[in-house]
């Protein structure tokens, strides 16, 4: 069963195309298959010890559950620690050192949640310890569950089933409402996996023989390939962005894993499946296989300029079992049963692994030397080869501004200071105010930085939903940048027009406000998880012609943006305000060319779309001269 569960996950993360999507697109349930096996083990060996003596060994537990987790996680950390340093940018080891920590105090899950949650955060495909998640989701569940299983055995013995199946119920109701709440915080929440742990431990907690009763009926015979049955079709149909896992989508395969365990027999041929020896093989390695692809397929992904080919995940998996065998027989086989004796080397062992990954987690590492960064630094000269260093820079802009300190987490929410501050003087003769969401903060940037092109203007910014959420709005009118200034600049990127934006519209002019609406920016197709630029860039070891790349660029736009521009200007028209166009700043039709390059050859987008600081102070440049604004300072002089 543990290789059902491991090649599934396999698969699912070498997200190998299909016509739909990815081919085995559920795969991830694997996780979920070994959720259930767990639960089932490590209960069963719990209760069977407080049976026979009426308590738990704690530090045994524990100790037999450090030297079943920590000798392979250690050698593939540690494994991983070089190969990160030759192949990892700046900001991605910093990513990376505070994932180090993550996974040796098994907090990984909260680390990502926080760490993918955050707007811009690089893929999930390209974290070498994401996967850590599950095994710090199975050590808080048993910092609690063994604690609870001796009350229950001594308070509630003749209950005990009764009550575990009340936790689960409870655990699934909680699961499946903060799946539609927050799908990816459910995702990673011990609370929201605890039933499936759970759902292993009634099986090992009921007194029936499942087996027997399997012998007396012909449809319990072949429960097990019927349980197998359902894991492999929610495997293929299932999608991990499903509202409804985990939760209620995640009970088939949940109950298809119970029952593949608790009928086990000889005559189901899931069974014979199962037992047979390449099963049993590769399910002995599935520990290692488990926390060996991860980081095989990141450095992949990272390292390799090209998307990933059949070339490459046939190396991938190759490795995966290599690396995974070697390190089953040199390391995980022979400690886990040479510690049993030795609990001090234990101890020992994990002290030496924290002393040496320490300066990673203290970030002492000058990555600006590493061979990455020594590699493409000559290819980049005055360019940031660090796409996030780009991204975090454009974000440090409004530090700049009295009262104007904001964050990632506010891509699409406004922060304290647009909240609370004024940020506008009060001899201002025009005061704007940006509202939109990451690509608003562009927009801002870029007006800011020309601000002395703008005389007499002043620009703030609001965090603002593309959506224009109720609360939001309300928060807005109530803030004192709002109140204070004459025009309203709404500069999302528009992900499509509603009648609640021209209500909204509608509502910012009947409060006495000028409002113009700003359309989207270009944007660009990715050929791998690079842009375009550095994706040619690495590929060709130097920097591109900039007019003959501009030119390129103007090739590889998304096409939906021109018809979502149209959709702007109409609603412009409709609701009688002007629209400035965000995309005539970035290309010129008439020239056919796109400025991903400003005229210093400096990088104008480090993503799809998002402006540099360069970028945007070129872009800016353009808004001043298309002479942005200039008829609400104009209508302003005539008022006087």
């Amino acid at each position: 069963m543990r290789a059902v569960a491991v090649v599934s996950v396999l698969i699912y993360h070498l997200r190998m195309p299909s016509p739909d999507s990815y081919i085995l697109p559920g795969g991830f349930l694997g996780v979920d298959v070994f959720f259930v096996l767990s639960g089932f083990l490590i209960t069963s060996i719990v209760a069977k010890e407080i049976a026979a003596s009426g308590r738990i060994d704690f530090s045994g537990f524990y100790l037999r559950r450090a030297r079943r987790i920590l000798p392979p996680l250690f050698l593939v950390l540690f494994a991983s620690i070089p190969v990160a340093y030759a192949v990892l940018l700046p900001s991605e080891m910093q990513s990376f050192a505070n994932s180090l920590w993550a996974a040796l105090g098994f907090y990984s899950n909260f680390f990502w949640y926080f760490e993918l949650g955050e707007y811009g955060s690089q893929s999930g495909l390209l974290q070498p310890f994401l996967h850590t998640w599950s095994l710090a989701i199975e050590e808080q569940f048993y910092l609690v569950w063994p604690i609870l299983l001796l009350l229950l055995m001594r308070f509630a013995r003749n209950r005990i089933v009764l009550v575990t199946v009340g936790l689960l119920v409870a655990s699934l109701a909680l699961a499946q409402l903060s799946t539609f709440w927050r799908g990816d915080f459910s995702f990673f929440s011990t609370a929201s996996r605890a039933w499936e742990l759970l759902a292993g431990a009634v099986l090992a907690l009921s007194t029936r023989d499942f087996r027997a009763m399997a012998d007396k009926s012909i449809l319990l015979r072949y429960a097990p390939s019927l349980g197998l049955a359902a894991v492999i079709v929610s495997m293929v149909f299932l999608k991990v962005e499903s509202p409804y896992h985990p939760g209620l989508a995640t009970i088939p395969t949940i109950l298809g894993t119970c029952m593949m365990i608790a009928f086990a027999n000889p005559r189901d041929p899931a069974t014979r499946l199962m037992a047979a020896g390449p099963s049993v093989w590769i399910g002995k390695l599935s520990y290692s296989l488990y926390l060996w692809h991860f980081p095989i397929f990141a450095f992949g992904r990272l390292y390799f300029i090209e998307p990933a080919d059949w070339i490459d995940w046939t190396v991938w998996i190759a490795l995966t079992f290599a690396l995974s065998w070697l390190g089953y027989r040199l390391v995980e086989k022979p400690l886990r049963f040479k510690l049993a004796t030795k609990p001090f080397l234990t101890l020992l062992a994990s002290a030496t692994v924290l002393a040496i990954a320490l300066p990673f987690g203290l970030k002492q590492i000058d990555m600006d030397k590493a061979p990455m960064a020594a590699r493409l630094a000559p290819i980049y000269g005055a360019n940031d080869y660090d796409n996030q260093r780009l991204d975090r820079e454009s974000w440090e802009v409004i530090d700049a501004v009295p009262g104007g300190t904001i964050g990632k987490t506010e891509a699409h929410s406004p922060s304290p200071n647009e909240l609370g501050g004024l940020w506008f003087s009060p001899d201002a003769r025009l005061k704007v105010l940006v509202v939109g969401n990451s690509h608003g903060k562009d927009m801002f940037n870029a007006l800011y930085l020309n601000r002395e092109r703008f005389e007499g203007v002043e620009f703030a910014r609001f965090g603002l939903g593309g959506h224009f959420g109720a609360d939001q709005v309300a928060q807005l009118v109530a803030s004192p940048n709002y109140k204070a200034a004459n025009v309203i600049a709404i500069a999302p990127l528009w992900a499509g027009v509603a009648e609640r934006h021209l209500e909204v519209i509608r509502q910012f002019l009947a409060d006495g406000k000028q409002v113009v609406l700003i359309d989207n920016t270009a944007k660009f197709d990715q050929p791998s998880q690079l842009p375009i630029l550095d994706y040619e860039a690495r590929l060709t070891g130097e920097m591109p012609d900039t007019d003959e790349f501009n030119r390129r660029a103007f090739k590889v736009q998304e096409a939906n943006v021109a018809q979502e521009n149209r959709e702007i200007a109409e609603l412009g028209r409709r609701a009688g305000v002007p629209v400035y166009s965000r995309y005539r700043l970035v290309c010129d039709d008439a020239l056919g060319s796109c400025s991903q390059l400003t005229p210093a050859g400096k990088k104008t987008v480090y993503d799809y779309g998002h402006w540099t600081v360069d970028g945007a102070r070129l872009f800016g440049e353009r808004a001043a001269d298309a002479g942005w604004f200039s008829e609400f300072l104009s209508a302003g002089d005539s008022a006087d």
